[in-house]
């Protein structure tokens, strides 16, 4: 797998932060060596959806709250499935657009995982 993809031209380096086997999350930096202008977006992540085949650009707020999330449910002991929680919290959060775990978490029963 390259470690790079172009987005409006531009290069950018890719840092897989998370996968399972649904979704992919990968820091997106732009690569200034090769920029002709600053484009709008920069820096951000990219989440990819596989079994729906789409991707998600989040940068700003979205950013911000996706890495809290991610780092919220992860340190949280009951949720000990870690890959799993992430599916079921990233398939709402993607539908939503709302990627905070806190609001969530209020309006959506404890996640279980259905095997």
């Amino acid at each position: 797998m390259r470690d790079y993809t172009y987005i409006d031209g531009n290069r950018f380096n890719i840092n897989n932060h998370f996968r399972s086997l649904r979704f992919d999350i990968d820091r997106l930096d732009i690569n200034w060596m090769s920029a002709e202008k600053k484009p709008d977006f920069v820096r951000g992540y990219r989440v990819v959806d596989h079994q729906e085949g789409e991707t998600y650009k989040l940068h700003a707020e979205d950013a911000d709250n996706l890495l809290f999330s991610l780092a919220y449910i992860f340190n949280k002991e009951e949720y000990a499935d870690f890959s799993n929680k992430v599916d079921i919290f990233l398939t709402e959060a993607v539908s939503s657009k709302n990627y905070l775990f806190a609001e969530f978490k209020l309006k959506n029963p404890p996640l279980e995982v259905v095997h």
